[in-house]
């Protein structure tokens, strides 16, 4: 809107010039004053606005002197008005350049998504893309927060509390551990470990518990030899279809040690509620009640850490979407918009005539 109302500007700034043009008197004395038109060649006159296209400045007798013995008067007037150089050629421009830069707009919004676009003008896409961002943060700060409370939960039912010396836990790594001690030799036979695996069984079994006897008044996962229980437990292999000895348990704390404890039958022997005496894959197969739980729990906070991942995903595509916008928005509307107005000879010393040239630059 505002490039046309300039350029009607410019049109009735050209009609009122050339208005004035038929409406000099030819008796008129041009020795006291003139009507000066901006000269693109060789800089005469002066760079007017739309509104200042045309002026009646006072000339002194000696310049006026100076301008008509350079440029003779030949008694056609608009010949006379307009003979300011050699080609008798008299031109004012106007030009407007409005762009942005893609490379700039780009980078503002990669690095805060909305930048860009309000270094482009577009506000109301600016606060789009914040309001994402803003969206995407909080909704990653809530459901991390959530899941973090989860895994505490869950963590604090399996272990237990420091202030009840872990007795309110329903997870011991002990009676996991004392569990293969008094069963390795059923549990070799039922894995089909090989022979030369059961000789390493021998030499770590004994070193698996550092306390023979449990002590309550301790944490469980302090009483384990840990170097020796991993290393029973991966000789225990076998290939055998009731192999309950497909891993190995991670050192307390570590995330893989809350995700085994529920997930694979062969730590199943650890849970409180589970029966010592099943031996076999398939009668671990089945969750316990207090692992059951658990592992809905488990389930839960990784629920939780899902969504929270979902709106950092936001975050990141938002940053990229709103720097590609941006870019591609500078790149499409970078333009330069001129409007040239002025006078020109006709052929063969007929006359003058108007011109007008409206040019858009991408």
């Amino acid at each position: 809107m505002q490039r046309a109302i300039i350029a009607i500007m410019a049109l009735s700034t050209l009609v009122n010039a050339q208005t004035k043009i038929n409406q000099l008197e030819p008796a008129e004395d041009f020795s006291q004053k003139s009507i000066l038109f901006h000269n693109t060649v060789n800089g005469t006159g002066f760079a007017s606005t739309p509104e200042m296209l045309f002026a009646v400045p006072s000339l002194s007798v000696e310049n006026a002197r100076s301008h008509y013995a350079t440029f003779p008067l030949t008694g056609i007037l608009s010949h006379d008005l307009f003979a300011s150089d050699s080609m008798n050629r008299s031109a004012d421009s106007l030009a407007i350049h409005e762009t942005r830069s893609a490379m700039k707009s780009g980078f503002f919004s990669l690095m805060i998504p909305g930048a860009g676009q309000a270094y482009n003008g577009n506000l109301m896409k600016a606060a789009g893309f914040l309001a994402v961002e803003i969206t995407g943060w909080v909704a990653n700060a809530i459901w991390t927060k959530k899941g973090n409370d989860e895994t505490n939960a869950f963590r604090v039912y399996a272990d237990g509390t420091a202030v009840d010396d872990y007795q309110d836990g329903h997870y011991n790594v002990y009676r996991y551990a004392q569990w293969i001690v008094d069963n390795y030799q059923q549990l070799e036979q039922n894995c089909g470990t090989s022979s030369s695996n059961q000789a390493i069984i021998s030499q770590q079994i004994n070193y698996v518990l550092i306390t023979k006897t449990y002590d309550p008044t301790k944490a469980p996962w302090t009483q384990v030899n840990w170097v020796a229980l991993n290393y029973v437990e991966n000789a225990m292999g076998g290939s055998g279809p009731e192999n309950s000895f497909s891993h190995y348990l991670f050192p307390y704390g570590d995330v893989e040690y809350y995700k085994e404890i529920a997930k694979y039958p062969q730590f199943r022997a650890g849970w409180y509620d589970e029966n010592l005496s099943y031996l076999t894959y398939d009668q671990l197969r089945s969750l316990t009640p207090e692992s059951n739980y658990y592992e809905n729990m488990r389930g839960t906070a990784t629920g939780f850490y899902d969504v929270a991942l979902a709106g950092l995903c936001v975050v990141i595509a938002n940053h990229f979407a709103s720097a590609a916008e941006a870019m591609i928005w500078a790149h499409g509307h970078n333009k330069t918009i001129e409007t040239n107005i002025g006078i020109s000879p006709l052929p063969q010393g007929m006359g003058f005539q108007s011109e007008i040239n409206l040019a858009v630059h991408f």
